[in-house]
């Protein structure tokens, strides 16, 4: 039922999903700050742990995101985001428990479930939107979704960074603060629209992995909803191995303690939730294609740029906001087309195909960023110039794979 971006009822959306992203960066950056001030700021034992720990979180969006699929579309999507929202709460009450007692290793499981909350709530989050908004209003929507959850990123980064720096040896105490933010997602969570859900009639399939493999290939038959998923899996590579690699920018190459960790994020992140805002503002009542192209090269290169420059704190924070702005002019097209062309019947099963793919990549980041750190001995302005250069390189295979972007960006400057 459509309602529009000034109901009250997506402005609890709004909220609940604001307090989730809040509380998933909280949580995390409190985890990745005391950990390395336990196992030593430069220890190997600390360059194994924050890969491992960002590969832990997303791993469940590979196992889950089938069922959070399946979930989406048996059920109505406000139900299941007031399910994940119930987890939630029980998920901090557990990382206070294991804080208190110091269980440094055993709080990578409770980041492990934190990633299945998230897996399960996601493809309900974006498929909320297109029943629920008209067309026309779809990519503002969207722009101001992406605003929420980077200004939550923004807050979160800040807050995980400042609750690590004043809760020192107990860090219980700040998760406390987790708890409170869950629970009042959960009060907010029972004002989103009602929403009917999507095909009743779908069966639940036990293997998590067949029903992603058929549903990409059905993607494909689709050249440019193809396309825009490879593009928007590219961002969450990209984004991960960003925010894995700032920790190491931060208190090693500035020297930095747990509270800049925090304030760079929040850059990067202000940065795209800006871009997204603004993108979606000069969208319109239309997806605006013509975005994709300068903004993934203009992500490139301020990333280059970061590496470049990144030894000087001015320098460090102008990079990265103006890397995330770029990303977000990258993104924001992207994630609306996928979910404009993707059928309402199986939107939910789409998306969380969409989610394992994005777990891959994010897998993968780690990968890299254990490969570049460890093996090959770089420094974290060396990862960002190759993350840089790596994304320039993408972005002109998708302007030569759909000509018609490109097109699109030309008209686009005129």
């Amino acid at each position: 039922m459509a309602a529009g971006i000034n109901s009250r009822g997506f402005a609890a959306y709004l909220g609940t999903l604001f307090g989730g992203a809040f509380n998933d960066n909280v949580f995390k950056l409190l985890l990745l700050c005391y950990a390395s001030n336990l196992l030593g700021k430069d220890s190997a034992a600390t360059k194994l742990y924050v890969p491992l720990a960002g590969a832990l979180f997303v791993v469940p969006f590979l196992l889950f995101s089938s069922y959070a699929g399946y979930l989406a579309d048996r059920f109505s999507k406000r139900s299941v985001m007031i399910g994940t929202k119930v987890a939630e709460v029980l998920i901090m009450l557990a990382g206070v428990f294991f804080f208190a007692r110091h269980s440094v290793y055993w709080l990578l499981a409770i980041l492990f479930v934190m990633g299945a909350q998230s897996a399960f709530f996601s493809p309900a989050k974006y498929g909320f939107m297109p029943e629920t908004l008209p067309e026309s209003q779809l990519s503002r929507g969207n722009g101001a979704t992406q605003l929420f959850t980077f200004l939550a990123i923004i807050l979160g980064s800040w807050a995980g960074g400042a609750l690590a720096a004043w809760s020192g040896k107990n860090p219980h105490y700040a998760a406390w603060f987790c708890v409170a933010i869950a629970i009042a997602g959960l009060v907010m969570s029972f004002g989103i629209t009602p929403t009917r859900p999507g095909n009743p009639t779908v069966r639940l399939q036990i293997d998590p992995f067949t029903p992603h493999l058929r549903t990409l290939l059905e993607m494909r038959r689709d050249r440019l909803l193809w396309l825009c998923l490879l593009a928007n899996t590219f961002f969450w590579f990209l984004a991960a191995l960003f925010q894995l690699t700032l920790l190491f920018l931060a208190k090693g190459t500035l020297g930095g303690d747990d509270s800049l960790v925090g304030y760079l994020q929040a850059a990067v992140a202000l940065g795209i939730g800006a871009g997204c805002a603004l993108a979606g503002l000069l969208s319109r009542d239309r997806i605006e294609y013509g975005m994709i192209i300068p903004g993934g090269l203009m992500t490139g290169l301020f990333c280059c740029l970061l590496g470049v420059f990144g030894a000087n704190l001015a320098g460090a924070y102008i990079c990265s906001a103006a890397m995330g702005f770029s990303a977000g002019f990258f993104q924001l097209p992207l994630v609306t087309a996928i979910q404009k062309r993707s059928p309402q019947r199986c939107r939910g099963r789409y998306l969380g195909a969409g989610n394992a793919l994005d777990c891959i990549s994010m897998m993968l980041a780690s990968l890299v960023q254990w490969l570049l750190l460890k093996v090959l001995a770089f420094d974290a302005r060396g990862v960002f110039v190759c993350a840089g250069l790596l994304t320039i390189a993408v972005v002109i295979y998708i302007a030569r794979k759909a000509p018609t972007l490109w097109q699109r960006s030309l008209r686009l400057g005129r």
